[in-house]
C-alpha cells in the first residue's frame, strides 16, 4: 500500500502492451522466480477502476535442454491468462502506449517504499532515466526478433552514469558555445559602433574638405598682366602654371594650386631642390616666401590623421632643408614617383628658368646642316648669347638661303638632335657609341673646347630635350664625384697600351711579369707606375689597375674640370649631383627603344564629323598608318638593299627628334588628313603636326610615306 491508495506491478511486452504481473509477494526471492521478470524492467502504476487487468502465473522454472536455455522466452499464450472467462485464451487485451518514456505516476513515491530492493534501486539510479534506456533497448531487440539479454544491476547503474556524464559533457559543450556567441555578438557590435563612428568622421572631414574648395573657389582671383610664372604639378602626373605677383598674397598661390575637384582641405606645396616646403594655412607674400622668379611647386594632397594634425598641432608649419631632406621630400611627395618621374621633375625646374617671352637676336642660331657643331660653337661663343634666354634656330638651305620654318619650337628640338649626335661623334669622345668616354686633347684643354662641349649638353638637354644617351658608367660617376670601380680592359681604346696591360694581367710566373712590365716600361713610366715594386702574382694586378685607371681618370683631369664647367650651364651640374641616381638614365644608354606603339600612343588623329564620306576614309588612312609603323618596327619598309627606315627617321620627320622627348611636347602631337591630289605625307614640326595623304590602297599608302619621310631633308612651309 502507498499511503491509502493501492498499486500494482506491470511489464511491457515487445509490443507496448502493458501486463499486470500477479506475484504472491514483492521480495526478492518472489521476483527472482518470475521468469517474465528477468526479461523485462518491473513498473509501478496505482489501480483504477477503468485500467485493463492481465494476470500473469508465476510458474516454476523450466528444466534446461540442450536445444534451450534458462533465459527463454515462453510464449505469452501459455504465460498470459486472463481473469474473465469469457475471453478466449489466445486473445489479449492491447493497451498501447505512445513510443518512447513511459509516465510513471508513482515513480517518485516508490521511494518512501519499505522493500529493500526498491530502495536500492531508487536511492542509486534515476528511475526515469533507468526506465527509459532499459525499455528503448528491450524494445529494439524485440523487434528485430533477439532475445532481449537482462543487464544486471551493475550495468544498469554504469549505463545511467553514461548518460548522464554525456548530458553533462553536452550541458558544458552548450554553455560554452552559448559563450562564444555572445562575445562574438559584442565584438560584432564594436565593429558596427566603430565602423559608423569612421563613416561619420570620414563625412565630416568630406564636408569640411568640400567647404574648403568652395572657399578657394569663391576666392580666385584674376591671373595678372605681368609676373613671374608659377608651375604646380600634381602627384597625377597633371601640370598648370600662371602668372604671380610677388606682392600677391600666398592664398592666392594656395586658392590656385587647391582649386582641384580631388584637393584635400588641407595640401602641401613643395620645391625639393630649394627645401621649401609650405602648408595651404600660412599666410603671407609670396615675396615673403621667397617667390620672385619662375619656379615649379609639387602639389601634395593629405589625408586623415596629417590633416587632423596640422589643423590641431601646427597650424603653420615652417619647414627648411636641414628639417626635410630631399629624398625624405620626394618620398613625402609621391610615394610611387619612380627613377623617370623624379628625372622628369627635376628637368622641368630646370627647363621654367628659360624666359620664353624674352627673345633677342643674340640668341640666334644660323645653322648649316652639313657644319651643325661650327653653327653652335659660333652662337655659343657670342659675347651676348644668353642661355636663359629661346633660342632662335634658322636653317640654311645649300644656297645660303634661310630655309622656310618659324622657330616656334620644331627647328630648335631639329637643331639640337643633330648637335648630340655630332657631339657624340667628335673626336672628344672615344669609345663605343652608346659608352662613351673623354678622349684627350690637350690642344683643345688650351682653347677651352671641353667647356663649350658640356655647355652645348646643357642646352641640348634643357632648351631642346635631347638627352645624351651615350656616357660611359665611369665617365658619369666622374661628372658627379663618385668613386669608380675597377678598370675592365676593354674600356682602353688605345689597342698597343691595352695588349701591354692585358699581357701583365695574363702572366702566370714572376718572370713573366717582369718581362711585361720591361716591355710597356715607357708607357707606364708616363702613367707613374713604372716603380711599383712587384714582388708576388698579386702585385701585378695593383700595377694594371693603378696604370689604366691613371689612363682613363688621372691624366684627364684638366680636361673633367672644364666639362664639368660646362655642363654647370643652366644649373644642369648642380641637379646632377644633388639626384646622381635620378638624373642617371638620361646619360647612359638608352634601354628602352623606341617601338611602334610609343608613336601610336604619341599621337592623336583628329577625324571629321562622324556619318561623312572624310571619315570613313580617315579612318581607313589612320588603319594603315598604323600598320605602316608596324612594319617599320620589323624592318619590312625597306629602301634598298642595305637601307631600310626606322622608327627614329618617322619621328624625326614629324617632330624634329629622333626619340621622345623627357618632357614631353610642349604641344599634343596629332595626326591631321591631306583629301587634296598631294600624295606625300607633311609634318609641322613646331606644332607637331603629322599629316596623312589619303590613298586607295596600302601599297600605294605606304610606298608615298616611305619616300616622302626619306626624302624630306629640309623644312617646307610650316
Amino acid at each position: 500500500m502507498l499511503g491509502d491508495r493501492t498499486f500494482e506491478l506491470c511489464r511491457m511486452d515487445a509490443h507496448h502492451n502493458i501486463i499486470i504481473l500477479n506475484l504472491p509477494g514483492i521480495t526478492p526471492r518472489d521476483i527472482k522466480e518470475c521468469l517474465e521478470l528477468n526479461r523485462s524492467a518491473v513498473y509501478v502504476r496505482i489501480k483504477g477502476e477503468d485500467q485493463p487487468t492481465f494476470s500473469v502465473h508465476n510458474q516454476a522454472p523450466s528444466p534446461v535442454t540442450p536445444n534451450s536455455s534458462p533465459f527463454t522466452r515462453p510464449r505469452l499464450s501459455d504465460s498470459l491468462l486472463p481473469d474473465n472467462s469469457h475471453v478466449p485464451p489466445t486473445e489479449e487485451r492491447h493497451v498501447y502506449l505512445s513510443p518512447g518514456r513511459i509516465p510513471l505516476s508513482t515513480a517518485q513515491q516508490i521511494r518512501n517504499s519499505s522493500s529493500r530492493l526498491s530502495s536500492q534501486v531508487h536511492n542509486d539510479v534515476s528511475c526515469e532515466d533507468s526506465d527509459c534506456v532499459f525499455v528503448e533497448e528491450t524494445r529494439l531487440a524485440e523487434a528485430r526478433g533477439q532475445n532481449p539479454e537482462v543487464p544486471s544491476f551493475e550495468q544498469r547503474v554504469e549505463t545511467v552514469e553514461q548518460t548522464r556524464t554525456l548530458r553533462r559533457s553536452q550541458d558544458i559543450e552548450y554553455l560554452e558555445a552559448l559563450n562564444r556567441d555572445q562575445q562574438r555578438d559584442q565584438e560584432r557590435a564594436t565593429q558596427r559602433l566603430s565602423l559608423e563612428c569612421s563613416e561619420e568622421a570620414a563625412q565630416l572631414m568630406e564636408e569640411r574638405r568640400l567647404n574648403a574648395l568652395l572657399e578657394r573657389r569663391s576666392r580666385l582671383c584674376p591671373e595678372p598682366l605681368d609676373g613671374f610664372r608659377i608651375q604646380l604639378k600634381y602627384c597625377d602626373g597633371s601640370m598648370k602654371s600662371r602668372r604671380f605677383l610677388p606682392t600677391q598674397s600666398l592664398q592666392n598661390l594656395m586658392d590656385y594650386a587647391g582649386n582641384d575637384d580631388s584637393a584635400s582641405e588641407i595640401f602641401w606645396l613643395s620645391m625639393p631642390s630649394a627645401g621649401t616646403r609650405l602648408s595651404s594655412t600660412m599666410t603671407g607674400t609670396l615675396e615673403e616666401h621667397n617667390f620672385t622668379t619662375p619656379c615649379t611647386l609639387f602639389v601634395q594632397w593629405l589625408e586623415g590623421e596629417e590633416v587632423e594634425q596640422i589643423r590641431f598641432n601646427s597650424p603653420n608649419p615652417e619647414s627648411n632643408i636641414d628639417e626635410w631632406p630631399e629624398e625624405d621630400l620626394i618620398g613625402q611627395i609621391d610615394s610611387s614617383v619612380n627613377t623617370k618621374q623624379r628625372a622628369i621633375e627635376i628637368l622641368t625646374e630646370l627647363t621654367n628658368k628659360i624666359n620664353l617671352e624674352d627673345r633677342h637676336t643674340s640668341n640666334m642660331i644660323n645653322a648649316c646642316r652639313d657644319d651643325i657643331y661650327g653653327s653652335a660653337k659660333r652662337a655659343f661663343t657670342r659675347r651676348l648669347f644668353d642661355p636663359y634666354k629661346p633660342l632662335g634656330v634658322v636653317f640654311m638651305d645649300l644656297g645660303n638661303n634661310a630655309e622656310g620654318a618659324v622657330d616656334d619650337g620644331g627647328p630648335t628640338r631639329e637643331f639640337c638632335c643633330l648637335l648630340m649626335k655630332d657631339i657624340q661623334n667628335r673626336c672628344l669622345f672615344e669609345g663605343p657609341d652608346h659608352s662613351k668616354l673623354l678622349a684627350l686633347d690637350s690642344h683643345a684643354i688650351s682653347k677651352g673646347d671641353y667647356k663649350l662641349l658640356g655647355k652645348m649638353i646643357s642646352i641640348c638637354l634643357i632648351h631642346g630635350g635631347v638627352a645624351p644617351h651615350f656616357f660611359a658608367p665611369r665617365l658619369f660617376s666622374l661628372v658627379v664625384g663618385e668613386a669608380t670601380e675597377d678598370v675592365d680592359l676593354t674600356e682602353i681604346v688605345d689597342e698597343v697600351f691595352r695588349s701591354q696591360l692585358q699581357k701583365i694581367q695574363d702572366a702566370i710566373t714572376i718572370e713573366e711579369t717582369r718581362e711585361a712590365l720591361e716591355e710597356a716600361s715607357n708607357s707606364l713610366s708616363l702613367l707613374g707606375s713604372l716603380n711599383i715594386q712587384c714582388r708576388t702574382l698579386e702585385d701585378r694586378e695593383i700595377v694594371v689597375q693603378c696604370a689604366a685607371k691613371f689612363y682613363l681618370e688621372g691624366r684627364l683631369n684638366a680636361a673633367m674640370e672644364q666639362f664639368v664647367d660646362g655642363l654647370g650651364c643652366l644649373g644642369l651640374h648642380a641637379a646632377i649631383k644633388a639626384n646622381p641616381k635620378h638624373i642617371r638614365y638620361l646619360f647612359l644608354a638608352k634601354e628602352d627603344p623606341l617601338t611602334a606603339q610609343d608613336l601610336i600612343d604619341v599621337f592623336s588623329p583628329h577625324f571629321a564629323e562622324e556619318g561623312s564620306n572624310h571619315r570613313r576614309s580617315e579612318i581607313r588612312t589612320y588603319a594603315w598608318f598604323r600598320d605602316f609603323l608596324l612594319d617599320v618596327e620589323g624592318g619590312e619598309m625597306q629602301v634598298d638593299q642595305s637601307k631600310c627606315l626606322t622608327l627614329q627617321e618617322v619621328l624625326a620627320f614629324a617632330s624634329g627628334l629622333e626619340e621622345l622627348p623627357p618632357l614631353g611636347f610642349k604641344n599634343q602631337p596629332i595626326i591631321e588628313f591631306i583629301h587634296t591630289d598631294r600624295k606625300f605625307p607633311e609634318a609641322n614640326t613646331c606644332d607637331v603636326v603629322l599629316r596623312l595623304p589619303v590613298h586607295r590602297s596600302y601599297e600605294e599608302f605606304s610606298n608615298h610615306m616611305c619616300s616622302g619621310i626619306l626624302q624630306a631633308t629640309e623644312f617646307g612651309m610650316a
